[in-house]
């Protein structure tokens, strides 16, 4: 309120007189010479107005020069003479000087009072007169003071009101001035006469109950207080009591019985009139008149100004808590209004209009449901209770982007009102709150009941529960209820978007337990006395259930892909449906993170979604709320299970190649028997089963189907349906961890053969986990072109190929391919088990350049037996095997005795023999087998090949009889075949071929037909045995001079040629040949006595001591093996020599250097 200055006519013509001085003139005659001094007082200053000096003949006008001398100042000498008037007008005779002056105020008329202060409680107003002195200062101003409230200065601590002289009551409600909450009033007026003031119950002067006060009445001379208007006096009072010229300060109290009059600005103070009343009024409100000749002037205390109520996150934009001002507010930046008013008005009492502006941060949105007791305890108050929770919802922000809200109402049942999407404006949800009728008001009530139907009926998409809203729980109660909701509230709580508010209606104590126990924060509880008692905690009320909650929720995301299929049975999917659709909230459904399907099961299955039927969880939690709730009696979870694999594990179903597969089973305490199915889903590939299991009947069922070795973590048991909820948080870390099979990439190609028993000892349970077992290696290994390639070969007593190395590219294929695998081949006879036989077969008839054997991988054989092999002879085929280079075997032995290990400790490397205690725990042992067999061996390529300084042709001439059959020829292959591999072997250096013998010799592979180690070593491998009855190694080294060293075959005339032959038996005419052959040098014989019995014949065949190599046995051959590299290697130094015909030849001086 701005400052006002009010100066009534009167007071302004008294104030503003202007002071008149009477002044009269002073006259003086001075003789030459003399002088005379004049003074005026301190606050005068001199003024002459004539001067003259003069004889008797004649004088001069020097009054300018006496106001020269004097004028301005209060003291002045002057002196009759002529220096000092600068004048001589009659030469030589005496002159007269005379003069006139005034001795005049130096201040002229007062000035205007000072502007009335902010504050007008003790401040004096002030004036001053100004200097009117033409020439030099005047010094400090004469003041003038008085008190501000005297003359009616207010500001806007202050009510200013005016009252004509009509004798008509005005309400100070326009001022917002009440009488509310006082017990007195000081106050100063200024009249002639009569102010009255009335004290009503009510804002009316004809209606309620009055005082009322006549001051100054009867031309100020009486003062009354009186019982009501115009009658009824109390007391009286005879003076004056206005100085009718000033504002006078007055004061009016109403304390207990007393009703006072008095003045001063002090209540109780200066009593002048006190009246006792037995059954005193009501006083709320205050009128004011003011007649009988006389206009009034009033002023109030302006105390009444409204205080904000501005909650976090509000800014005032706009400051006016004056009477009838306007404040405005603003959420901050970041933040939006959620519930209150932008503008409030200050009304009488103080009191703001509407109610505090909440805000909250402006990507929230919520969704409120009120839970309101309606049964026989609220019934005298439902009306109201619903009035003012419609207007409490009123006040929110209601709409799409913001706040949506419904009720439920209960007693001993449940009744949905209003759901979510039924309005979407604050009035009209206010309206229909407001209206909401009690149905049963029933004398019990079931608050557990009532807030299983808000968590598991209401909060549905279709109701209009928004994904991302936040979900607040409001209940307000009345009576305790036995069915007390603590236990829901808690499993409500487990997802961080639900949160419990309460309200209790003069609550009892075991009701304030309770509602503190389901609101979870005593500051999420409130207690009001009545409906209307709600109002007052509105604005605490608001912050609570309209602001979205501190927290910061990010829904769960892995970093692997999760394909998951939930497989369902239908019985209790009340609780089930609510259980996943909680779990949803946390889980972010994307192309590359999780996507979801969903089964359901009774005697059949039937698939609900696929995994690309949706993307987004939003739309997969809808889906799963609108399924209907039908309980039926049977619970074959194999079903589900196979519903799940066939049909949405699959492309078409959206099933990613990359995504591991979690099947996720809810069932009840029910018989089932999903184990054989289960297992056959966890062998292939990243399938993973979980069991949700409710009740504690058939566990050892459900534990089993996910896990055959023991390993029961994926098994979760719950005690109840409606405790589903309470292992959410549990399942979702189980089925949101990427549990993926650890797929090994070997460094190296390796070429793998499964090698699987198919005799008729195995059952069709057993032979099946055997598939299972090698399609869940498979599952864990990098299948490809440059990783590993498998094929399988079945065996009983003789061995087939199912499929080999080059049928399938791809892990899936291979799965496939061994799935597909039928038990009973009639490629054999089923009736016995040898292990030799299947591994022969797989060295000459399945390692094959046709089945996709490649030159640079390894061999690995994984031969799995149910028990030991027949004709004993599995150990010595299996060290044959593993002295090829890069080949190895692994057994895998299924309930093998002790007392048949041994044979396949021997037929393997110790590291290489594993076993399982049957077929149905197979898979228990992946873990093991899986990081041998991917193991890279050592290096088939040494680090340097053997390069000789000389060109070498160098043929193996290796036996191919019965003896030298079987694995005794496998030893044999291996030791020349791991030969060449360490020979640097190509056009310009060394070459290599081979010559088979038995009765007759063969060229087998030409010395110009392969250039490098690896494939000259590889085709060795491949050479087929014989069966021939001699070996007749004369004849063999015949045949290869004559017929092999030829240019057609590759023999270079710059190479010396090395024969380097094998033998196991006796044969004569050896060395003589031998002798032939070494004449024509550098051709040279070297010699490998495998246990021949003939040792003299081969030593001079080979023709010195270093040519010949001894080996106890084909086993043993490779313990010679590095001697005959390095003896086959060394160049032959040449010798000229001269003949006895007289001609040179070379002779071959080998002999003195070995």
């Amino acid at each position: 309120m701005g400052r006002m200055y009010i100066f009534l006519g009167l007071m302004k013509a008294f104030l503003c007189v202007i002071i008149i001085q009477t002044v009269e003139s002073i006259s003086y005659t001075l003789t030459q010479p003399g002088t005379r001094s004049i003074t005026c007082s301190s606050s005068e200053y001199i003024d002459i107005t004539y001067g003259r000096y003069y004889c008797w003949y004649s004088g001069s006008t020097v009054t300018s020069k006496i106001q020269t001398n004097c004028n301005y100042n209060y003291y002045c000498t002057i002196q009759a003479q002529n220096s000092w008037l600068d004048t001589n007008p009659c030469s030589g005779t005496t002159k007269t000087l005379a003069w006139t002056y005034y001795c005049r105020s130096i201040w002229g008329s007062w000035g205007s009072w000072s502007s009335c202060p902010g504050d007008c409680t003790t401040h004096n107003l002030v004036r001053y007169r100004s200097c009117v002195k033409p020439i030099g200062g005047c010094g400090s101003a004469p003041a003038d003071y008085i008190a501000c409230k005297r003359l009616g200065c207010y500001s806007s601590s202050e009510i200013s009101r005016s009252t004509p002289d009509n004798k008509v009551y005005y309400s100070l409600t326009t001022d917002c001035f009440v009488a509310t909450g006082r017990t007195s009033v000081a106050f100063r007026g200024r009249a002639n006469n009569d102010l009255h003031i009335a004290l009503g119950s009510v804002d009316s002067v004809t209606s309620g109950t009055h005082y009322e006060f006549i001051i100054g009445g009867w031309a100020n001379t009486r003062s009354e207080i009186r019982f009501q208007i115009d009658s009824g006096t109390c007391v009286s009072y005879s003076g004056s009591v206005f100085s009718q010229t000033y504002f006078d300060e007055f004061w009016i109290s109403w304390i207990g019985n007393y009703i006072r009059f008095g003045t001063g600005s002090n209540p109780g103070s200066n009593v002048l009139m006190s009246c006792y009343h037995s059954t005193p009024y009501a006083v709320n409100f205050i009128w004011i008149r003011s007649g009988w000749g006389s206009t009034g002037e009033w002023r109030f205390p302006n105390d009444v100004a409204c205080k904000h109520v501005t909650n976090s996150d509000v800014s005032i934009t706009t400051d006016d808590t004056s009477c009838n001002g306007r404040s405005y507010y603003a959420c901050n930046s970041g933040y939006k209004q959620v519930a209150g008013n932008t503008q409030r008005t200050c009304g009488f009492g103080g009191i703001l209009s509407g109610y505090p502006l909440v805000c909250s941060v402006s990507t929230c949105k919520i969704d409120i449901v009120f839970i309101v007791e309606a049964s026989a305890y609220t019934s005298s108050i439902h009306s109201a209770l619903m009035a003012a929770i419609g207007d409490l919802a009123g006040s929110l922000q209601i709409s799409t982007s913001n706040i949506l809200a419904g009720v439920i109402t209960y007693d001993d049942t449940v009744d949905l009102n209003i759901d979510l999407n039924d309005y979407y404006s604050a009035s009209s949800l206010d309206s229909s709150i407001t209206s909401i009728p009690i149905s049963n008001a029933a004398s019990t009530v079931n608050l557990a009941e009532a807030l299983r139907v808000g968590f598991y009926d209401f909060f549905t998409l279709s109701k209009g529960n928004r994904f991302t809203a936040f979900r607040h729980f409001v209940v307000i109660a009345k009576t305790y209820s036995s069915q007390t909701g603590a236990t829901v509230a808690d499993q409500i709580r487990m997802n961080l978007r639900n949160h419990l508010f309460t309200v209790g209606i003069s609550p009892s104590a075991s009701l304030i337990t309770d509602l503190k126990a389901i609101a979870g924060d005593d500051s999420r509880h409130f207690e009001v006395s009545s409906p209307d008692d709600l109002y007052t905690k509105f604005n605490n009320i608001l912050q609570k259930i309209a602001v979205c909650p501190d927290i910061t929720f990010e829904p769960m995301t892995v970093e692997c892909e999760l394909d998951i299929v939930f497989i369902v049975e239908r019985y209790n999917l009340r609780y089930t449906k609510r259980f996943l659709a909680e779990l949803m909230d946390n889980i972010t459904i994307s192309s590359t993170g999780i996507k979801v399907g969903m089964v359901l099961f009774d005697s059949g299955a039937s698939t609900v979604f696929r995994l690309n039927s949706h993307t987004s969880s939003e739309s997969v939690r809808d889906d799963i709320e609108k399924i209907s709730e039908t309980n039926h009696t049977d619970h074959l979870v194999d079903k589900g299970l196979i519903e799940a694999r066939d049909n949405v594990f699959t492309s078409t179903g959206g099933d990613r190649t990359d995504a591991s597969n979690y099947y996720v089973i809810i069932v009840g305490p029910f018989e089932s028997y999903p184990e054989a199915v289960a297992k056959d889903i966890r062998s292939s590939g990243s399938n993973y089963i979980f069991s949700i299991h409710i009740g504690n009947q058939y566990q050892t069922e459900y534990q089993k189907a996910v896990d055959t070795c023991g390993d029961y973590t994926k098994y979760t048991n719950v005690d109840s349906y409606e405790n589903l909820i309470n292992i959410k948080n549990d399942i979702l870390q189980k089925i949101t961890s990427c549990e993926s099979v650890n797929i090994t990439i070997p460094d190296c190609p390796l070429d793998i053969v499964f090698i699987m028993e198919d005799t008729d000892e195995l059952s069709a349970t057993e032979f099946n986990d055997m598939k299972s077992f090698f399609v869940s290696l498979v599952s864990r290994m990098t299948i490809g072109d440059t990783a590993i390639k498998i094929g399988v070969v079945t065996y009983a007593d003789g061995a087939t190929t199912v499929f080999p190395l080059n049928q399938y590219s791809t892990a899936n294929g291979v799965i496939m391919g061994i799935t597909n695998i039928n038990q009973g081949s009639n490629a054999y006879n089923r009736s016995s088990r040898y292990v030799d036989r299947a591994l022969k077969y797989i060295q000459m008839e399945f390692f094959t350049t046709g089945n996709g054997d490649r030159s640079n991988a390894a061999n690995y054989y994984i031969l799995l037996t149910g028990g030991p092999s027949a004709g004993n002879k599995a150990a010595a085929f299996g060290s044959a095997i593993r002295s090829i280079a890069s080949s190895n075997i692994f057994i895998v032995g299924v309930n093998i005795s002790s007392s048949d290990d041994s044979e396949f400790l021997d037929t393997v490397d110790d590291d290489k023999y594993l076993k399982a205690v049957n077929f149905s725990v197979l898979q228990c042992i992946n873990d093991v087998v899986v990081p041998n067999i991917t193991q890279c061996p050592d290096s088939v390529t040494p680090a340097s090949l053997v390069s000789p300084s000389c060109q070498l042709d160098i043929v193996f001439i290796m036996e191919k009889t019965e003896t030298s059959s079987h694995e005794n020829y496998v030893f044999l292959k291996s030791f020349f075949s791991n030969i060449a591999l360490q020979l640097d072997i190509s056009s310009s250096t060394i070459r290599i071929g081979v010559v088979t013998y038995d009765t007759d010799a063969y060229t087998t592979i030409a010395l110009d037909t392969y250039m490098t180690p690896t494939d000259i070593s590889y085709q060795i491998l491949k050479l087929p045995e014989g069966t021939g009855k001699r070996n007749m190694i004369d004849k063999a080294l015949i045949h290869t001079k004559n017929n092999f060293f030829t240019a057609a075959n590759g023999d270079r005339a710059s190479a010396a040629n090395y024969y380097v032959f094998a033998i196991d038996g006796v044969r004569s005419g050896a060395s003589i040949q031998a002798e032939y052959i070494m004449k024509g040098w550098p051709s040279t014989v070297f010699a490998i006595d495998i246990n021949s019995g003939y040792e003299k014949e081969y030593r001079r065949t080979a023709g010195v001591n270093s040519r010949y190599f001894y080996a106890s046995s084909y086993a043993n051959l490779s313990a010679i093996e590095s001697d005959v590299i390095a003896a086959i290697t060394k160049c032959p130094v040449p010798q000229p020599v001269t003949t006895t015909d007289g001609s040179l030849m070379f002779a071959d001086v080998c002999k003195l250097l070995w």
